[in-house]
This record gives structure tokens, sequence and C-alpha cells, in this order.
């Protein structure tokens, strides 16, 4: 065998191998992504610092009294553990004349996130399942046990949490298409999270979900992805009457007083949401 020979056998062999690994990085690259999302690659942690408030105590008639204050029901948590109270009723709305019915908090934030996915995939996002009434949850969990929330510890009964997916792609493969990957790293800018991440399921108990986001609002949405957290831990993380500052926020977990509850002095706008723990998270713009 000529030198010449051996040289060319061997530039052939390496470019073999070359398109071997890129076309099995291609094939696979999907399970990369998520395993980089797993432990959390590419994230910058948020710092959450305990800090003094001055505060003044309002009434619930007080709060729903005041513009800057909104009452909503973005911070619920919902699972086996926590579940919805029978009386409780969503606050939800009709998106755009499309039969989709979601929270009133998230109208706005998934329109931008909607519109977001479609500007740099190009794909259309659609959703499979919202908001489900107690009834709805109930037959469900009939069909399918094994599959399918207890009724009261499903958070589609609150309208804030909805299955997506793109065209040729639902489910599991929904994470295959940029679509999906881009709602996966990206919906927190939004407000959203996955809330049951590939990271998570020995906390949620439930196993990867990349099709199914909820909508928390900010700053929980920046802290829960980038600090590689879930709902449970956060919520569970904030001490009950500490005040924290979180890139511009004060958010703080309290437990009502006599029907009151104390919100900062001089803030500009704020959002209270029942935790469904027994408790209220603040969140109080500067």
């Amino acid at each position: 065998m000529t030198k010449k020979l051996k040289i060319l056998i061997t530039v052939a062999s390496c470019a073999i191998l070359l398109i071997a690994a890129i076309v099995a990085v291609a094939v696979n690259y999907h399970k990369i992504y998520v395993f980089a999302e797993t432990r959390g690659w590419f994230r910058q942690s948020i710092g959450i610092n305990g800090t003094d408030v001055v505060c003044t105590s309002y009434s619930f008639d007080e709060i729903a009294a005041d513009p800057r204050i909104t009452l909503d029901q973005s911070l619920m948590l919902v699972n086996t553990e926590y579940t919805l109270p029978e009386d409780y009723e969503a606050d939800v709305l009709e998106y755009k004349d499309t039969t989709v019915y979601m929270s009133r908090c998230m109208l706005e934030s998934y329109a931008r996130l909607s519109a977001a996915v479609s500007e740099k995939t190009g794909k259309k996002l659609y959703v499979s399942s919202d908001f489900r009434t107690a009834e709805e949850q109930e037959e469900l969990y009939r069909e399918d046990p094994l599959t399918a929330t207890l009724p009261g510890a499903s958070e589609h009964q609150t309208g804030l949490a909805l299955d997506v997916y793109v065209a040729k792609y639902s489910g599991d493969a929904f994470v295959k298409s940029a679509a999906g990957r881009f709602v996966n790293s990206h919906s927190w800018k939004y407000g959203f999270i996955i809330r049951y991440p590939s990271y998570g399921e020995d906390v949620t108990g439930i196993r990867f979900e990349p099709w199914h986001i909820r909508y928390v609002g900010h700053p929980h949405s920046d802290v829960i992805y980038n600090n590689h957290t879930t709902l449970e831990e956060y919520i569970g993380g904030l001490e009950i009457g500490q005040w924290y500052e979180i890139d511009g926020y004060l958010v703080s977990r309290q437990k009502s007083v006599d029907g009151c509850i104390v919100l900062p002095d001089n803030f500009e706008s704020c959002v209270i949401s029942p935790d469904n723990t027994g408790c209220y998270i603040v969140t109080a713009e500067k």
C-alpha cells in the first residue's frame, strides 16, 4: 500500500467518523438539549436577598379599593398535597375568540409568548388542553387514572396551566422542535415556567412534561428557571413574614392577621396572590 493511499484512507475514515458524529448529534439533539437543561447549564442564578421593609397594614377592603393593587391567582400551588378548595372559582376568560380559556392574569403574557414563538421559530403555537372544570377533571381521571391527575390536584382547574404544541410535535416530541426548545428555554421571560421540569420529578412527583407551561409572573418565573428549582421549592423557600428583594421587586409570603396583610410603603404597583397553602404572596414594584 502506497503512502498516498494510506493518507487517502485515513482522511476518508476521519471524514466518515465526522459525518457519523454530525448525524448522531442531529438525530439526538433534543436529548443533548434535555441533558443540558436537566443540569442547569447556561443559566445565571438570580439572588434572593432578605431585606428590611417599612410596611403598612391593609385590610382586604382597602386592598380591593386601591388601584395600584391587583388581586389574582398566579401563585397558587396545586398538587396532591395542596388541593384546590371545593368552592374554588377560577378567574378565566376566553383567549382571542379561540375557545381556549385561561386565567385572566396571563392573557397578555401568553399572547407575547405565542408571538415570540412565531417570530423566533416560524411556527404557530397551539393549545391542546386549557382550563378544565372540576367535573371535566373528574371525568378524565375516571377514564385514565394512571395518567390524569386527581380532581382538585390539577393545575388545569386554575386556568394557569396550558398544554401546548406545534404542528407535528406534541407531547414528549414537543422538545424535538425548535419551538418546543424555545418554549422550554425562554418562556420564563414571559412569566411562564415548565411546571414539571426534567430535573424535578423527585419534588413534583410528575415526570418531565416539556409541553406543560404554567404562569407565575415576574420575578418568580425568572427565579424558578434560572435557579433551577421547582414551584414547590420556590414557594416553600419563602420564609413567612420575611421580605425579599429580587430584581427590583419586593416579595413576601404572608399570613393574613385579623383580615389584614402588610404592604411596603410607597410602592408603585403590587400583585397579591393566595398560594393555596394558607398564605398570600405579595409582589411589589418599588
